[in-house]
């Protein structure tokens, strides 16, 4: 059941196909970049004998869509089935080839991934070509009923725009539009409007929206186009610029402390123009301080202080003696790359840079303990108004998107587990390309000839004589063996850009996801509904009893005043405190609805990875083939006449 929830991404960009390539492929992925599907995969069922429950559902979507099955006849139908409504978009997204209409092949793979979706299975094409022998037959309730109700709705071309005219969740899964969701294109207006974002102050996270809501899209049809809402996020292009730097650390010269020696690193701000000195224990409260202070937010990620606690102390000793250190300077090393991460994805999010205290430990020279000792600093977590923050969203769609919490949570993981692989196989790549390089440098010595052993010259003197085929060998050796040094230092530099620069640009973006899945971690212990559920209980009961008591009694009996005015304060407290916990509720279902468009907005620099990473690749290839050129050339030019070896 895993892999049931890898739908279409609201933020991310379309699997559609267009209107020019119906047979072509169909994608099905989201941001997990599923393989695309080819015409053949659609063929799948043609020769399978599906139930009656196929013909019938695609008469009634023909009744039901004016003699032709449309997508707004496909959407009624799978709404019959029960699924969740993002399931029931990607299915439609999938099974449509981009012509608007669909035919009875489109229909019935529609109706087998509605099938499997109903089995906990995933719904793709993949999964009906597997299970195409033995599929399941769908449920669909009422759907004789299906051409009488479609006469009944107003005509949209859209089959939820009478229900939810402002759910931008269900017109991306209606509307023909090259985006996979209406909020993609919503996103995509930051890009021309950046006015729509107000910029945010130093005492509030946010402002309001300023300008009219988002323009409504529409399809390349005539039908009518539904509103959609853009998330109220600050769309300051630094924080998807992974690969700028604000902060440089390096570690100071001279250790800290008198006893206890410690690490000192000197952190360079660009933006502050300033250079303090801080200790792996100030970065530690820094982020401490963040999480408390902004809990439902995304945080960058601290580094490890020392070794993992399994090390036990004797080994860790035995370990050292061991490598004479080395494994401690490698940690170190990997710690500064680590702080410097940290450092800088702070002050890339806009909110956090103009935090009091993240300035004071940019800027202020004195030690951080000193600062936080004397400065009156603010710990509460931050308070929000979600209808402010809201603008002009509908409450119905932050709740919509909450109701797939868990749904957003496998992605993540996989989003985690996907990065984490690609680091692991680049790291592993440039270590192959190292020992390649040291490898290609040791047989580039063999042929140089001032290498080579002293010969002996005992016997006839004609093999000893220095014949012109042989100082021609010797020449184009050394020629030879520079061309191959050449290979072996581009191997080896190769090596070091795939492991300083493409590596590192994933781990910062690996470094988000881990943030987005520490914040949801956060999010899941401390949600209230069911609190909110109990103190409902709690309170509902205490009024039914209440209002008992009220009935019965005359006014005159102090016994039952008495429990009347303590049920009253009673039904008091529960009401004032469930009203507490339902807006702490709504502030982390904003803040959610918030953080999860900032995260889907980070993939916008997967172009920056894979662009440099290709274009790395074939400058490395370019200089390659050029020196293993240079090298046949030379390889030509060896003598090839076997008496030109031998003295006459």
């Amino acid at each position: 059941m895993s892999d049931l929830y890898d739908f279409l991404d609201p933020w991310g960009p379309s699997s559609n196909s267009t209107a020019d390539n119906t047979s072509a492929h169909v994608g099905t992925g989201g941001i997990f970049g599923a393989p695309t599907i080819h015409e053949s995969s659609r063929r799948c069922l043609d020769k399978v004998v599906l139930p009656p429950v196929y013909a019938a559902a695609f008469t009634a979507a023909q009744a039901a869509g004016g003699g032709q099955v449309t997508r707004n006849a496909l959407q009624q139908t799978l709404e019959l089935s029960g699924l969740p409504r993002h399931i029931i978009g990607q299915i439609v997204l999938t099974a449509d080839t981009g012509s608007g209409l669909l035919t009875q092949q489109d229909f019935n793979l529609a109706l087998a991934m509605a099938a499997l979706a109903q089995k906990n299975m995933s719904p793709t094409l993949e999964s009906v070509m597997f299970h195409k022998d033995e599929l399941p037959v769908p449920e669909l309730a009422g759907v004789e009923s299906l051409a009488k109700s479609s006469t009944e709705r107003p005509h949209s071309g859209m089959a939820l725009s009478g229900s939810a005219p402002d759910d931008p969740w269900s017109s991306a899964a209606a509307n023909d539009i090259t985006s996979s969701t209406a909020a993609v294109g919503a996103l995509s207006l930051t890009d021309n409007e950046p006015d729509q974002f107000a910029s945010k102050s130093d005492e509030e996270a946010f402002q309001k929206l300023q300008t009219s809501p988002a323009k409504p899209r529409t399809s390349n049809r005539d039908d009518s186009a539904l509103q959609t809402y853009v998330p109220k996020i600050n769309m300051d292009e630094i924080q998807w610029q992974l690969d700028k730097e604000e902060v440089t650390i390096k570690e100071a010269a001279e250790k800290g402390g008198i006893v206890f020696k410690h690490t000192n690193y000197e952190v360079s701000t660009r933006t502050f123009s300033s250079m303090v000195v801080r200790r792996y224990k100030d970065f530690d409260w820094i982020s401490n301080y963040l999480v408390t202070r902004y809990p439902y937010r995304m945080h960058a990620n601290l580094p490890p202080k020392g070794f993992p606690e399994e090390l036990h102390c004797a080994q860790y000793h035995l370990h050292m003696s061991i490598n004479c250190g080395v494994v401690d300077r490698k940690f170190l090393d990997n710690r500064l790359k680590g702080l410097t991460r940290f450092a800088n994805a702070i002050m890339r999010i806009p909110f956090l840079k103009r935090d009091a205290l993240v300035i004071q430990f940019f800027t202020n020279t004195d030690e951080f303990a000193h600062v936080l000792k004397v400065g009156n600093l603010d710990m509460e977590s931050e308070e929000i108004d979600p209808d402010e923050e809201l603008g002009d969203t509908p409450w119905s769609e932050v709740q919509e998107t909450y109701a797939a919490f868990d749904d957003f949570y496998t992605q993540v993981a996989r989003d985690e587990e996907r990065y984490r692989t690609q680091i692991v196989v680049l790291e592993k790549i440039a270590r192959y390309k190292q020992a390649i390089g040291d490898e290609l440098n040791a047989y580039s010595d063999t042929l140089h000839i001032a290498n080579a052993p002293r010969e002996s010259v005992s016997g006839s003197r004609k093999f000893h004589v220095q014949t012109a085929s042989k100082r021609a060998l010797d020449s184009d050796l050394n020629e030879l063996s520079m061309s191959l040094s050449d290979v072996s230092l581009l191997e080896k530099a190769h090596g070091e850009v795939l492991k300083t620069i493409s590596a590192e640009y994933l781990r910062r973006l690996y470094d988000v996801v881990v943030a987005m899945k520490l914040m949801m971690d956060r999010m899941r212990r401390t949600e209230k509904r069911k609190d909110i559920q109990r103190v409902r209980e709690r309170n509902d009961a205490n009024r039914k009893t209440l209002a008992q008591l009220n009935g019965e009694s005359s006014g005159s009996d102090p016994a039952d005043r008495s429990s009347i005015d303590r049920l009253e304060r009673l039904v008091r407290e529960d009401t004032a405190e469930q009203q507490k916990l339902e807006h702490e509720q709504r502030c982390i279902e904003v803040r959610f609805y918030q953080e999860l468009a900032r995260y889907k907005c980070y993939e916008s620099f997967l172009q920056t990875i894979y662009h440099g990473y290709a274009e790395e690749q074939i400058k490395h290839h370019s200089m390659a083939l050029s020196a293993w050129k240079q090298a046949l050339s030379t390889a030509d030019d060896l003598p090839t006449d076997p008496q030109g070896f031998i003295a006459d």
